[in-house]
């Protein structure tokens, strides 16, 4: 099951990579405690793959011209291991057109580590739908959410989303539901994650209806270090009872299942690893909003 990306069309303010395409989705939140009668629909029929993955960069690493002011700072610069870090994460986890307004100490780090001048323009307009983070040398400002952080960089979201009590107390519904499923297995620290419904709704959506389907194994909800903000990425380790992973023949079945999935619900990123397989979605302010806006 390759990596996947899906980097292409208008983003939402929410910042998410993929396109605005509804397609047969519907998404039906009737689960109760036991999700006996989970009628959430994430559409995408099996025949219908989703198309157009493509290979955009949030933070491609291009050199930057000497012959500009901030190409002539960045030549002079030695590149730091965080800058360097923080460019490598944004290209995996960042949805495409995402800007980083940087204090000058940091977007000369950048600028040095290979950033393009358009992802950390100080000049150019944005406007309400762009995706703007803000990279500074350790501080947050007050009711900014901590991103990732890199050594001394502090990746952050100055106007992070926040779900209405409606939204809030779905995503409550949801976790509660697949933590109290009889077939789901999780370890306690992934379990901890599920009873406090702290997960990206497009990725717990996709798990509920993983759950009612055939019952799942999570092994762990991954981060960055010192992220904030719901948990966008899960390690699988069993689907209906049978292991997934490298070698293991249910594996199959779910990546075909997964590749059938629309947006904004399908997965950015589907690793296969000998521990299982990684699901992961790119960062996005307000993902509540995104699954929202997908429901009839």
């Amino acid at each position: 099951m390759p990596t996947r990306s899906a980097r292409h069309g208008p983003r939402h303010r929410a910042g998410g990579p993929r396109s605005s395409r509804r397609g047969p989705l519907v998404l039906a939140v009737t689960l109760v405690a036991a999700l006996t009668a989970a009628a959430i629909a994430l559409g995408g029929s099996e025949e219908g793959a989703r198309s157009g993955a493509g290979t955009g960069s949030a933070a491609p690493a291009t050199s930057t011209d000497p012959g500009s002011p901030s190409g002539t700072g960045a030549a002079t610069r030695a590149a730091t291991p965080a800058a360097a870090a923080l460019l490598e994460w944004a290209e995996r986890e960042l949805p495409p057109g995402t800007r980083l307004r940087a204090d000058e100490d940091s977007r000369e780090d950048l600028l040095a580590a290979g950033a393009p001048d358009d992802l950390v323009a100080t000049d150019e307009p944005t406007g309400p739908d762009d995706l703007v983070l803000t990279v500074t040398d350790g501080s947050t400002e007050p009711g900014s959410r901590v991103v990732a952080r890199f050594d001394g960089l502090v990746l952050g979201d100055p106007s992070p989303g926040s779900p209405s009590v409606e939204l809030l107390d779905r995503r409550r519904t949801l976790a509660g539901a697949i933590a109290a499923n009889p077939t789901t297995r999780a370890p306690e620290p992934a379990a901890a994650v599920l009873r406090s419904a702290d997960l990206d709704m497009r990725l717990l959506s996709l798990l509920a209806v993983l759950t009612a389907r055939q019952g799942l194994g999570v092994a762990a909800f991954p981060r960055a270090e010192g992220a904030e903000g719901p948990a966008r990425s899960v390690l699988l380790d069993s689907v209906g009872g049978a292991p997934v992973g490298t070698g293991q023949a249910a594996t199959e079945e779910l990546g075909t299942w997964l590749e059938a999935q629309l947006p904004p619900f399908a997965p950015d990123r589907v690793e296969v690893t000998d521990d299982g397989v990684l699901l992961s979605y790119r960062y996005a302010s307000d993902p509540d909003a995104l699954v929202a806006d997908a429901s009839p």
